[in-house]
């Protein structure tokens, strides 16, 4: 047990919570009510696999809600004029090419990426309030848009089906291919990742337009589950959410350091959480509260590890002078 807790933390926290929810409501561990609680954490499973590239990468978006609120509303409102499918992609494309934005200016103007996403989080709010005029889109969607929040396959519903296998594209990609190994070390030391040929402005940039990607998709799973796009409320507090679940599945804020598995596994103990204060009737804003405690954790977790790693390479360089 306790060399499972050192390799695979999330995990076991994960079965821990779902055990002890369970305890506390008899409803939680019921089939229909965990199908909800994937279907949940998968829409914000979508967006926290983006930021997980990202924070890999040495960086951080705080535009993915905003991203999710553009997609939605683009995709209701385009369906009306354009074939759904149409509409989907440019959606989809608008969130690559955000993402793209975030990369450019990052890298070729070395402004920070906290600001750099802030600002776009505001403009792509702003944008999406604009098109939609601040109020909710009901498009002509085809019904076969549904079965990607309604449809069940072999008893996991679809969007838990889609969150899982987005995971395993992003661990093969991650372990197995040359961008994804530079992810790691770009995020882990630029500089070194730089002077060994690494094209650092290109790897930031794929990192996220990734992110982009995946919050448009995310943005898309929401409409064809609520039917309509809405750009006020949608997405607001998600960047937060996503940065939480990737810090609790051990991915470092600092950059070079975490896992897709352990992301996933956040994603679906944020999801729990949230679903278990609903069903003890739990105020809302305490989830908040949970989560930024969670947040802070984790950052500090991850700095005083670094300060002790730190001066472990002092001491071991000290012996070896002396």
């Amino acid at each position: 047990m306790k060399k499972l807790f050192k390799t695979y933390p999330f995990v076991v926290v994960l079965v821990l919570m779902a055990l002890i929810f369970g305890l506390l409501s008899p409803t939680f561990l019921d089939p229909g009510n965990l199908s909800n609680i994937l279907k949940q954490a998968s829409l914000l499973g979508f967006v926290a696999l983006g930021m997980c590239f990202v924070l890999l990468g040495g960086g951080i978006d705080l535009s993915v809600g905003s991203i999710v609120a553009l997609s939605s509303v683009l995709i209701a409102g385009l369906s009306a004029t354009l074939p759904p499918i149409v509409g989907i992609h440019i959606a989809l494309l608008a969130g690559i090419f955000i993402g793209i934005v975030n990369g450019y200016f990052v890298t070729a103007f070395k402004f920070q990426p906290i600001i750099v996403t802030l600002s776009t989080m505001a403009i792509v709010r702003g944008i999406a309030m604009a098109y939609s005029d601040s109020r909710p889109i009901f498009g002509t969607l085809p019904d076969e848009l549904f079965l990607l929040t309604d449809g069940v396959v072999l008893g996991l519903p679809v969007p838990a089906i889609l969150f899982f296998l987005a995971g395993a594209v992003s661990i093969f990609f991650l372990r197995y291919t040359v961008l994804g190994r530079q992810i790691y070390q770009v995020g882990g030391n630029e500089e070194a990742a730089r002077l060994a040929g690494i094209n650092v402005a290109r790897v930031k940039i794929l990192t996220y337009a990734i992110s982009g990607f995946l919050s448009a998709f995310a943005g898309l799973m929401l409409v064809a589950r609520m039917q309509s796009g809405e750009a006020v409320r949608t997405g607001i507090g998600w960047e937060l959410d996503a940065i939480a679940a990737a810090a609790i599945g051990g991915v470092s804020l600092m950059g070079g350091i975490g896992t897709i598995v352990g992301t996933l596994c956040g994603a679906l103990i944020i999801g729990m959480m949230a679903n278990a204060f609903n069903l003890l009737g739990v105020n809302p804003y305490w989830q908040r509260i949970v989560i930024g405690l969670v947040l802070a954790v984790a950052v500090a977790s991850y700095s005083s590890k670094n300060f002790r790693n730190l001066i472990k390479r002092f001491l071991s360089s000290q012996t070896k002078v002396n």
